[in-house]
This record gives C-alpha cells, structure tokens and sequence, in this order.
C-alpha cells in the first residue's frame, strides 16, 4: 500500500491496482457530529415513547430499564450495527461520502467495526477525542487507535462524474485531413493529458490556451510530423487522428447515429 498527498494505492491479489483518498480529521468530525444529531433524534423518539409507556400501570420499572438499554446501545453499537450492514457507513459518513474499509481496501466486516468502535473509548480520552486526533497526526493513513486495532481505515469517495463527448471545433478539414499521418499512437497517460487539455480550453483566454500547448506540442509534433498554424492546433489534430475523430463530420454523425458512439464518456 502506497500513500501519496492521502491517496491510497491498493494492489489486488489480481495485480489490478485501484486508488481512494483517506478521509482527514475534518471530514470525520463534520461525520461524527452528524451522527451525533442522529442519536441524539433517535434517542429522544425512543424515550419519548418509553416515557408514554412508562405512564402506564406497572410499566414504569420496565420503562426506565428500557430506556438505560437503549441509551448503551446507542453508545456503544450505533456505529457498528450501521458500519457492518450498511456498507461501512453511519449516517453521517454518508452524508460526508465517507465510508469504512479495511487496510487492504476490501468491505469491513463485523469484527472490524466491533474492534474500532469498542475502542472509541480510547480514542475519546483525556477529552474531545484528544487521543484520537493525537494518533492521527501520527499516523500516515489517518488512522485513530479504533483503526489501527480494527485494521480498517475510512476513505472518502469521490462520485464518477459524466463528461461531455470531446468534439473537434473546428472540425478536421479536408486539407488537414490530406496531411495527417496514417497513424498517430499515443498513450494512456498522453490521451488523458491531451482530454484534460481540450475540456479546459474552453475556460482559458486564447494566450494561456497556447502557452500549455507549447508544453507538448513540439515534441508531439516531431514524433508525428503533424504541422499546424498553432501548437493548439497540432494537440487537436493529433488527439482526432488517435481516437478517429477526424473523419468528415457526416460520417461520425452516421457512427453515432448506427452505433450509439460518442454519446457520454466517464471520467
């Protein structure tokens, strides 16, 4: 597991590699006080009933003993009953798109989320979780000691986000056309790059949108033998050559119309 600016590396068994953001002490303590308002909700639904339920003949012993087992189990097993079965999250990790894991990134299990919750206790000392925060600091994946015996650690999701298509404006001319190469391979990395680059152009003035063209368009243009009045230019034309989108505008029309291409693109 390697850790870069709180992004964590996960290596499978598989050898598939996937990345998550652990979760700061900020987000947690915005997390913490939401679920403190949601026992606090269902502590006081609870008692208000048990307090009605008390009014009546001979219930009042069982009332009060009602109430002193609800009051512990919201202490000490609110979050392992919602961590266990509700995909590692309370209902204020939800709202902070947080959620539990274990180290190794796979789902946390029961045993989990007893150990790090049982420990709270711990971490709660001297006052306002100052041993919690305390080992969090020292901590390079941001673990309290709740984490650290449990084995898990809390990430925080970052939702996939739907992109518009890249479009080539202006289209790719016929004259351009005729003096692209046959081929132009670029790599995962140089294809994110260049995307990256052709959806914030639209925010940047011309001045700024050429400067950060300048930074990869020499080089791509050598290694292609693409030419264009701009260095913008050069990126676009390489990036409609690799992907195809260089072909007349009629005919990716057909494609997307025929195969449905084109539509959406997930980041």
């Amino acid at each position: 597991m390697q850790l870069l600016d709180t992004t964590a590396k996960v290596a499978t068994p598989e050898r598939v590699e996937f990345r998550y953001r652990i979760a700061g002490p900020a987000q947690r303590g915005v997390a913490f006080l939401i679920d403190l308002i949601v026992q606090g909700f269902i502590g006081s639904a609870v008692l208000l009933f048990l307090g009605l339920l008390g009014m009546l003949p001979g219930l009042s012993g069982l009332s009060m003993g009602l109430g002193f087992l609800v009051a512990f189990t919201l202490q000490w097993f609110y979050g392992v009953i919602f961590e266990a079965f509700n995909h590692g999250q309370t209902p204020g990790k939800y709202a902070m798109q947080l959620r539990v894991v274990r180290l190794d990134g796979s789902p946390a299990r029961l045993p989990d989320v007893l150990l790090r919750n049982l420990v709270r206790a711990a971490d709660a000392l001297p006052t306002f979780y100052g041993v919690g925060v305390l080992v969090m600091t020292i901590d390079p994946k941001l673990r309290r000691l709740g984490d650290l015996v449990g084995g898990t650690v809390v990430v925080s999701e970052e939702r996939s986000r739907m992109l518009q298509e890249i479009r080539i404006e202006p289209p790719v001319s016929e004259e351009e056309r005729q003096g692209l190469p046959a081929g132009v391979e670029l790599s995962a990395e140089e294809l994110a790059t260049l995307e990256a680059f052709l959806r914030r152009r639209e925010r940047l003035s011309a001045e700024r949108v050429e400067e950060l063209a300048w930074l990869f368009g020499p080089a791509l243009s050598e290694r292609t033998g693409i030419e264009a009045p701009t260095w913008e230019r050069v990126l676009v034309l390489a990036y409609a050559r690799a992907t195809g989108k260089d072909a007349p505008r009629e005919d990716l029309a057909a494609m997307e119309r025929d195969f449905g291409l084109g539509s959406r693109e997930a980041s």
